[in-house]
């Protein structure tokens, strides 16, 4: 795999010229074209410099760059800059920027805070959200104080943390780097990333080495770091350019098991795992199982774990909420394997907002040995994600099938579509369109304040519509920006199962949604679970593996899982609901 960091070093530069140029009122237009480059960037798997080897042409044939930013990108790839960039930065104070990415919190407002109240920094907006000066402003009211100053207590906390799929394929990036120094004789990555953790606050990385030193100075001089704050011969800590903390511990081979497991974590794993160590008269740390000066196990982590009486326990199990009890039962789940997974249940294409023809899709299905892909274009409500008219889903599905006979049906594209769920727990569509597709999302994408009861009503009524198979990101959660919806998610439970309906885990990085706690919940009441990516764009489908790491951390075993049947199993299935 090759990296593609740099493809979110260049989203940056582009999403932060965009703000400057927004708040400094440029035209609307540039704006809009410097942030759908850096949408595209970010959601791009191939490597910008690959593709730039192909010289500006080769650039200029990719969607929303044009000669302009492709001129950008090669100045970038060249130099490790852009001029525009540096020129808006004179212009516009660098805090102000930060205040625009506060959700609720436009150019206009951010203009109007710094210029009447010099706010130039979220501790300056903090203060005057804090103090009510802000309600000097025209504009702001009690409700619109309250509210910003929610949103900026979530923005300060995805500082802190960020999405794991926003981080992963870095991560794996800088692995396979480490993997090609001749020093290095083993290197993954450890710690929350490796359990599936939704989220991450920073990167661990791990590596078997007998010359750490050697690693760690080949470590600091990796093109993507930006600042060294530690480099010694047994670790080493930096900021990559994106400022994401990455931190490598080196250990010796014969440490290689132990000083995985350690380094993997929980801190609450770990601490059970140590209190047992102790009982059987013997110590854990990262060098090793110790049978006083002795080390009796350490370069797997199947001898570590063996070494306590116990099977080898899967990564995202690891949060010490009963795993360990059921390893020395013998009772640990057989988890759900990416492998399993036969098709995705959520993918949307040019017919809505997604960015993928009918056939490109099933090109990357066909490419992934996917047997199936549900095509799950919105419904009208949300007019930002235009979706498909009632009158039009003839037309889209007479599309899909066309689809399929060309290709065979391998895979099949199934014509279903995510249907929102309106306030009363109507449906977006009628039921006599309902009734044309194969498969129906229902989800909630509004009015996301109801209360409790209201929401909760809300989504029973749309399950025990006949026509519904999966309730999608169940919570409507976005990481870092919006709140999980409240509801009664036990009576939403036991009603889609009593209803033979599923709930989806969705695998687009700022949802996985549902968390895994709830999926787990859903899986001990027995539901049938969903998974997919909501891709939007082909490159989206690789976060099926998010979702897949959600579902394990659930405790979820292949059986639950809608889309590990066949094609002919699912259809049963989807038939099998609408009685």
């Amino acid at each position: 795999m090759e990296t593609a960091m740099k493809n979110a070093e260049i989203a940056r530069i582009f999403s932060e010229i965009a703000d400057m140029l927004d708040f400094l009122g440029d035209s609307p237009f540039r704006v809009r074209a410097y942030r759908s480059a850096a949408r595209y960037l970010m959601d791009m798997e191939e490597p910008i410099e690959r593709v730039a080897e192909g010289g500006e042409k080769a650039l200029d044939e990719l969607p929303y760059i044009g000669h302009d930013l492709a001129a950008k990108i090669l100045e970038y790839l060249a130099t490790g800059r852009v001029r525009k960039h540096e020129e808006l930065k004179k212009q516009v104070p660098p805090g102000v920027l930060e205040v625009m990415r506060v959700p609720g919190v436009g150019p206009k407002t951010a203009k109007l805070l710094y210029d009447e109240l010099g706010v130039d920094s979220l501790a300056a907006f903090k203060e005057a959200l804090e103090s009510g000066r802000v309600l000097e402003l025209p504009g702001f009211g009690e409700k619109k104080r309250a509210r910003l100053l929610h949103n900026l207590e979530l923005v300060e906390a995805a500082g802190r943390r960020r999405p794991l799929g926003e981080v992963l394929w870095v991560a794996r990036a800088l692995v396979e780097r480490l993997e090609q120094l001749p020093q290095v004789e083993h290197a993954a990555l450890a710690g929350s990333a490796r359990r599936y953790k939704e989220t991450v606050g920073d990167l661990d990385l791990l590596a078997a080495s007998r010359r750490g030193r050697a690693v760690t100075d080949a470590f600091v001089r990796f093109p993507e770091v930006d600042e060294v704050l530690l480099s010694g011969a047994s670790r080493a800590t930096v900021f990559l350019k994106t400022g994401l903390q990455v931190d490598l511990k080196i250990v010796e081979p014969d440490a290689w098991g132990s000083g995985l497991q350690y380094f993997t974590g929980s801190k609450d794993h770990s601490i059970h795992l140590r209190t047992m160590a102790l009982d059987r008269g013997l110590k854990i740390n990262e060098y090793g199982v110790w049978k006083g000066a002795r080390r009796i196990a350490g370069k797997t982590e199947e001898e570590v774990y063996s070494a306590l009486g116990l099977p080898w326990i899967p990564p995202p199990l690891r949060e010490d909420r009963g795993e360990i009890e059921a390893a020395q039962a013998g009772a640990l789940p057989e988890l759900v394997q990416l492998d399993q997974i036969k098709g995705d249940l959520q993918v949307h294409s040019t017919w809505s907002d997604g960015k993928a023809t009918l056939e490109e899709l099933a090109a990357a299905a066909a490419e992934r040995g996917y047997a199936y892909l549900a095509v799950t274009d919105h419904s009208p409500a949300v007019r930002v994600a235009g979706g498909v008219p009632p009158e039009k889903v003839a037309e889209r599905i007479a599309a899909i099938r066309a689809v399929n006979e060309k290709t065979g049906g391998r895979p099949y594209l199934l014509a279903g579509a995510e249907v929102d769920v309106l306030p009363d727990g109507r449906l977006d569509y009628p039921d006599e369109v309902l009734a044309q597709l194969e498969i129906v999302l229902v989800a909630v994408h509004a009015h996301f304040s109801l209360d409790r009861q209201r929401q909760t009503r809300r989504i029973l009524k749309a399950l025990e519509n006949p026509y519904v198979h999966v309730l999608a990101h169940p919570t409507a959660r976005h990481l870092g920006k919006r709140d999980p919806i409240e509801a009664d998610w036990e009576k939403i439970f036991e009603t889609a199962r009593a209803l033979g309906k599923a709930v989806e885990i969705d695998g687009y990085y700022a949802r996985l949604d549902l968390p895994d706690t709830l999926a787990r919940r859903a899986g001990e009441l027995g539901l049938t679970v969903s998974l997919s990516t909501d891709a939007h764009a082909v490159d989206h489908l690789r976060f099926m593996e998010l979702a897949v790491g959600t579902a394990q951390r659930a405790w979820l075993g292949p059986d639950r899982i809608l889309n590990t049947r066949n094609l002919k199993e699912l259809q049963n299935w989807l038939e099998a609901v609408r009685g």
